[in-house]
């Protein structure tokens, strides 16, 4: 089994990621011009920022719940 504190800290990054998207897109704008040769294009982001965001956001919020389920 995954170990309950990392599902704990990837769920609290990628909720946090999810959060940037849908609210600080100019992070994400200057983070993407470093990685967007190789991950992500200017267009795609600009288009899908809510969609990934609400992903990324359940999903960290998903791992937040099964990691603080097996702590407490």
């Amino acid at each position: 089994m995954i170990n309950p504190y990392l599902k704990l800290f990837f769920g609290l990054l990628i909720l946090m990621l999810g959060l940037g998207y849908i609210y600080r897109p100019d992070i994400i704008e200057r983070v993407n011009k470093v990685l967007k040769e190789t991950l992500l294009n200017d267009s795609y982001v600009a288009l899908h920022r809510r969609n990934w965001g609400f992903l990324l956001f359940l999903v960290g919020a998903t791992l937040i719940y099964m990691g603080a389920s097996r702590i407490f």
